[in-house]
């Protein structure tokens, strides 16, 4: 298990490479930045989680 300090600002928080925004109640919007190792291009991929 791993633990690391995070700012809870504005509704959302940073770990590392992915920033978590609580969009409404019972939903958050997950942000990463994901580097391709061959090429070092970098994207952002977004998801969504709903708690159930």
């Amino acid at each position: 298990m791993k633990y690391q300090d995070v700012l809870i600002r504005d509704n959302s928080f940073r770990i590392g490479d992915s920033k978590f925004t609580l969009t409404k109640q019972g939903t958050a919007q997950i942000k990463t930045v994901m580097t391709n190792p061959a090429t070092g291009a970098q994207s952002l991929e977004t998801a969504y989680a709903k708690q159930g």
